[in-house]
């Protein structure tokens, strides 16, 4: 009868371990979907709203326009300005946060499918990304996927047409590699590759600044140099809290505190140097080292709202919960009317029509798949748009719409 017993409740109590376990683990990674869903809530406010908001044209009052320029638009001119804005650090947030649950990903998927499926389930994600990046760019960019340009006086190079979209499928297909390597090892790659980049805008003579600034992002090349390795900086920090279970959470938050000041000092530092300033357009290590800090910085905001008991934002977690939806949703919709109509461009009430029916749109959809607990695939959502795309996109062109 004891040995019964005892066999009876062993199950029991590996039952409510496990249980307590994933208890544990889910509020861990509260944090985390609200730092995502704060990072998609900025994005889709802000990739679509009105021009004249984000130059404060209802004012002539100089600090206002600086304050709306400063969080609602990039500097102007983009291409030498020679600092960031707090809007600047939008792209590099959103690279920073689909790396959190990269290697997570990659790698539960390798213990239950095997390596072969985790690298084709990744390519076939981030080869949809590109592919519909690629996609809008032949319906509605002039240029089209690119062109020879003139990238300093007598001087040609192939300039790809790039983007946010674009960009982020190429990353994500570069960052495969970078999967199976150690965190240490992946995370100084990731700053090689950072400093090799910055080196190449300090010599003149690769005309490497000149490429970046005809560019956006610092073109392909400064997409698998720099956004790439912000991306596994990201994937990185994932990893070191959601996989290792040995280090001590106090820990974890004092080497994360220092990664984020180790690149606030690159990026000041960097600052110092001639040639070494942050810009976006430029792709540069200062920029991206500077986003870092601030990004991490930030986290620590959500972190501490979840220190001794989890509080849920529904509002942010429901961003976080399908960040590909609600930036698809945002920019779609918008590069499609505004190649179809023009004045989407031009008419400011227009534009505030259209952004109060995106927000609202985009909010329900959100708050919806919140409720029912939906998070759909990033593959199946990109697939899915991409076959809506092609017709519309056809019948664009053959009734000289785009």
């Amino acid at each position: 009868m004891n040995r019964v017993s005892e066999e009876e409740v062993k199950p029991i109590e590996q039952k409510e371990s496990l249980r307590s376990k994933f208890r544990v683990e889910k509020e861990r990674l509260i944090w985390i979907d609200q730092a995502r869903g704060f990072v998609m809530f900025f994005l889709v406010l802000t990739e679509i709203l009105p021009n004249c908001w984000t130059t404060a044209c209802w004012t002539n009052n100089g600090i206002v326009k600086a304050l709306a320029g400063f969080f609602l638009d990039h500097p102007s001119p983009q291409l030498t300005v020679q600092y960031i804005d707090f809007y600047d650090i939008g792209v590099p947030a959103f690279f920073f946060v689909i790396g959190l649950l990269m290697a997570v990903s990659f790698k539960k998927r390798i213990q239950t499918h095997g390596k072969g499926s985790a690298i084709a389930n990744s390519v076939l994600r981030w080869g949809l990304f590109y592919l519909l990046g690629e996609m809008i760019i032949f319906f509605t960019y002039k240029q089209g996927f690119g062109a020879i340009t003139e990238i300093a006086p007598g001087v040609y190079w192939y300039v790809v047409s790039w983007d946010v979209i674009p960009a982020l499928g190429f990353v994500g297909l570069c960052a495969i590699p970078f999967m199976f390597l150690p965190i240490k090892t992946r995370l100084v790659l990731a700053y090689c590759m950072m400093t090799a980049f910055q080196i190449m805008l300090f010599i003149p003579q690769t005309y490497m600044r000149a490429y970046a600034e005809a560019s956006v992002h610092g073109g392909i090349i400064g997409g698998f140099f720099v956004m790439t390795s912000i991306v596994l900086v990201g994937s990185c920090v994932g990893e070191y809290f959601l996989l290792n279970k040995e280090t001590p959470l106090p820990k974890k938050y004092k080497m994360l505190a220092l990664l984020a000041i180790v690149n606030l000092a690159i990026g000041l530092g960097l600052w110092l140097i001639p040639g070494g300033y942050p810009n976006k357009r430029q792709s540069s290590m200062g920029w991206a080292t500077l986003s870092i800090a601030v990004i991490i910085f930030a986290l620590f905001g959500f972190i501490a709202l979840n220190n001794k008991k989890p509080h849920h934002t529904v509002v942010l977690e429901a961003y976080g919960m399908n960040p590909f939806i609600m930036y698809a949703l945002c920019v779609m919709p918008n590069a499609i009317l505004a190649a179809i109509f023009p004045i989407l461009k031009t008419s400011n009430i227009v534009q505030i029509e259209f952004w109060v029916i995106m927000e609202a749109i985009i909010a329900a959809v959100a708050l919806t798949l919140y409720k029912f607990h939906k998070a759909i695939s990033a593959t199946k959502v990109v697939a899915t748009i991409i076959i809506i795309l092609i017709p519309i996109g056809i019948l664009a062109v053959a009734f000289h719409l785009l």
